[in-house]
C-alpha cells in the first residue's frame, strides 16, 4: 500500500498570468495530476502562488522538483512536507481559487516575499495545521473546478 504524502509550497510567478494562461496551466496540471495519482489545490493572487500536492511521495517530489526548476516560478519556498493519513482534495486533480491579495496574505503559513529575510523566516505552523487550513477551501465550497 502506497503511503500518502503532501507538500505545500509558495512561489512567485516570474511573469503575470492572464485568465487564458491560467486556464491552460490548470488544464495541463489537471491532466498530469490525474495520470499520476496526484490531487491538490492551487491558490493564485496577482502572481503569488500557493499549492498543495497530495499523492504518492515519489510523484509529489517529482512534480515539486519540476516546479522548483520551472522558469515560470521564482522564490519557491516549501512550507509543509510530510505523510498524511488521507487526502483533503480527493475530488480534484487540481482545485483552483483566485484570491484577492488581501485574502492571500492571511493564509496560514504564507511568507510575505516583500519582507526582509523572506527566505530565512521561521515557520509558525505545523504541517497538519497548514494542510487543514487549506482544506477549508473545500469545506467552504469556494473552489473553482
Amino acid at each position: 500500500m502506497t503511503t500518502l504524502h503532501h507538500l505545500v509550497y509558495q512561489s512567485a510567478a516570474t511573469t503575470g498570468l492572464n485568465e487564458a494562461e491560467l486556464t491552460a496551466l490548470l488544464a495541463q496540471s489537471r491532466a498530469w495530476n490525474h495520470g499520476h495519482d496526484l490531487t491538490g489545490l492551487l491558490l493564485y493572487s496577482n502572481g503569488d502562488i500557493m499549492q498543495v500536492l497530495e499523492g504518492p511521495k515519489e510523484e509529489v517530489y517529482y512534480i515539486f522538483n519540476r516546479i522548483a526548476q520551472d522558469a515560470r516560478h521564482g522564490r519557491v519556498v516549501k512550507l509543509s512536507d510530510g505523510p498524511i493519513a488521507g487526502r483533503h482534495f480527493s475530488q480534484w486533480s487540481m482545485g483552483f481559487k483566485a484570491l484577492k491579495p488581501e485574502e492571500f496574505i492571511h493564509l496560514q503559513g504564507y511568507v510575505d516575499p516583500a519582507k526582509d529575510g523572506y527566505l530565512n523566516q521561521p515557520s509558525q505552523h505545523t504541517d497538519a495545521g497548514l494542510h487543514a487550513v487549506l482544506s477549508t477551501f473545500v469545506v467552504d465550497d469556494v473552489i473553482s473546478f
